[in-house]
């Protein structure tokens, strides 16, 4: 049986709800010792600071007739003191040996704290106002230990502060009512922060569609912010990232709290970059956007956007005739709302857990866009471990584009023969398209370890370059696995993995085939010889939308480091379709232009390595 002395201020269902050792149940002295701290926990969150807790157990022999009283159990007070004889020990061995137990708590509750006045200070630059809307204790209210730790979480939370405490002003007077002293100890307002390294890319050569090379730049890192911009724990920061491969520059305002709801936080950017990671073109990028920023629960975020930006494209690797078609001004105005949900054990690199997140967004032509299209990407990675040490990683991603209004989508008719050669493509009215930069690339270290950088799915039919397309689907599975090495330890790792997708032109071309036919050759007029006005062409399959599922298998080495793991990743694609690019000039050829000397199939490379830091996925 058990039975509890000394409660007055907190109802005896309410402590039996905590308590573990019931009648029925099995006695431990650890039973005991668990019943102790979580009754103490809940005293001190009633305001009750100077709570102690003892127990006695009596044995009960099995006819019940006899009892032989035992002294012993587990005692406890807010400082958590316990003493224990030898004498105890041996009663307490002795009464877990018996039949049942006749178990006491004797509980003390001391008097019951109460907040008076709540007293703020430390501050300098901060409103008065934002650090109160951070306290959850109540004038009135007892002194809850809850609200005290969850007042300092949400202080540390604003970024601003260094240090935060909560604390009763004359803790050890016999008055119940005490003043409570919110201190804070401010942060620094500005930090500068920079850095240098040295930035390595396998980027797709701008001169072949099937070459790749490695390009390495130095880059340099600059970044400016300020904390607590208004005294109101909002942010303002800059930072420039430039290298010969990639620029961007930043400006970012943060303010949580927003509308005084600490679920909420707002976010405003402008930015312009520039970059070269897609070998059909060079990308200049101007945007600006507002976003808000829900907590749903401490897993799950919710993300509200407008976005605006404007991007230019330059140095096209297409036929001049197509210029119009792909080098359309590309304004975009678009709502968003993004989900997702993060139970991963480390987002660096997990090991157990799940990713999933959901984006839609709205481009419409009636808010100042070039063109009017939906977008949807869902994304669901799961991580498993494996004994101790091994894991297996899979991910999956789907991206569909769908234009509405006067937009269409991107058609690949087969080419007429000859249509290709610079100067004989029929001209016409321009339709609207998605914008070239707004499609789905893919392919790297981090989608489609067979490609090189952005190099999957369909390509221009004349050049054969990407293009990018208005669906995608990519599956990644890894197996992670321990490499022991000497002076290493266990810091280097490796993977096996598996990469399988594509990006296709449209929706209804999504295909699990993992073939294409080959396209075919002839000359322009098959009645008179080769030259240089009968050159070959292509004659059937000669769309280059490579609609088809890759596969790529491959190998990883991983190095572990506090920001996460440097990869080394070494890719094959296992099917390799054929397909339509321009016969090249020869070296040092005079008055030779690209698609002159007619056309041939080629493949992309299929080996592919890959040097990155942080997780594939």
């Amino acid at each position: 049986s058990l039975s509890i002395e000394g409660i007055h201020a907190i109802k005896e269902e309410e402590l039996l709800g905590v308590i573990g050792s019931t009648p029925g149940q099995p006695y431990s002295d650890f039973g005991v010792t668990t019943d102790r701290d979580n009754i103490l926990a809940l005293y001190f969150n009633e305001g009750f600071p100077e709570a102690s807790f003892s127990a006695t157990a009596d044995r009960v022999s099995a006819a019940a007739t006899e009892q032989k009283p035992e002294a012993g159990g587990s005692s406890g007070s807010a400082k958590g003191n316990v003493d224990k004889t030898q004498k105890e020990k041996e009663s307490k061995t002795e009464i877990e040996q018996a039949e049942a137990v006749r178990l006491m708590y004797h509980i003390q509750e001391g008097p019951q704290t109460r907040v008076r006045r709540i007293l703020i200070g430390g501050y300098r630059h901060t409103r008065p106002g934002v650090i109160h809307r951070e306290v959850h204790i109540k004038v009135k209210e007892p002194l809850r230990e809850g609200d005290v730790v969850e007042s300092q979480r949400r202080r540390y939370n604003l970024g601003v502060f260094n240090r935060v405490s909560s604390e009763p002003q004359n803790p050890n007077g016999t008055n119940p009512e005490k003043d409570i002293a919110v201190l804070v100890e401010e942060a620094k307002r500005y930090t500068v922060a920079y850095g240098g390294g040295f930035e390595v890319q396998r980027l797709a050569s701008t001169t072949s569609p099937t070459g790749a090379q490695i390009e390495a730049a130095p880059r340099g890192i600059l970044e400016v912010s300020k904390l607590n911009l208004t005294g109101r724990g909002d942010s303002l920061s800059f930072k420039l990232r430039g290298s010969t491969l990639q620029g961007r520059a930043l400006l970012g305002y943060s303010a949580p709290n927003a509308f005084a709801n600490p679920h909420f936080s707002f976010q405003a950017t402008a930015f312009a970059e520039k970059t070269r990671d897609i070998n059909t073109f060079t990308e200049d990028r101007y945007e600006g956007s507002v976003q808000l920023t829900e907590q749903v629960t401490p897993l799950t975020t919710v993300l509200y956007r407008y976005a605006f930006r404007q991007v230019r494209v330059s140095n096209l690797k297409i036929l001049s005739e197509e210029v119009p078609l792909f080098n359309q001004p590309t304004l975009v105005s678009q709502f968003g709302v993004t989900w997702f949900r993060d139970s991963r054990d480390n987002p660096a690199e997990a090991s157990k857990g799940s990713f999933n997140s959901a984006d839609f967004s709205d481009a419409d032509t009636n808010v100042g866009s070039s063109a009017s299209f939906l977008r949807f990407f869902f994304q669901n990675s799961t991580y498993y471990p494996i004994k101790r040490r091994f894991s297996f990683a899979r991910s999956t991603r789907l991206g569909l584009l769908v234009p509405y209004g006067d937009t269409v989508s991107l058609t690949f008719p087969a080419p007429a023969p000859g249509q290709c050669i610079p100067g004989t493509a029929p001209s016409g009215p321009t339709p609207t398209i998605i914008p070239l930069p707004e499609r789905f690339f893919a392919g790297g270290g981090t989608s489609l370890r067979g490609f090189a950088l952005n190099q999957a799915g369909p390509r221009d039919a004349c050049t054969g370059f990407p293009v990018g397309g208005q669906a995608m689907l990519v599956l990644n599975q890894e197996f992670r696995f321990p490499m022991r090495l000497p002076f290493i330890g266990t810091s280097l790792g490796g993977a096996i993995f598996y990469d399988g997708g594509n990006v296709y032109s449209r929706l209804s071309r999504i295909s699990l085939h993992s073939m294409l036919p080959a396209p075919t050759f002839a000359l322009q007029n098959p009645a008179l010889p080769a030259g240089p006005t009968n050159v070959p062409v292509c004659a059937t399959n000669c769309t280059n939308e490579l609609n088809y599922f890759a596969h790529t298998i491959g190998l990883g080495v991983r190095y572990k480091t506090p920001v996460g793991p440097i990869r080394i990743d070494f890719g094959y694609q296992l099917n390799r379709p054929l397909f339509v690019i321009p016969i090249p000039c020869p070296s040092g050829a005079a008055n030779c232009q690209v698609g002159s000397l007619g056309q041939q199939s080629t493949r992309l490379p299929g080996f592919q390595i890959f040097f990155n830091l942080g997780s594939s996925f």
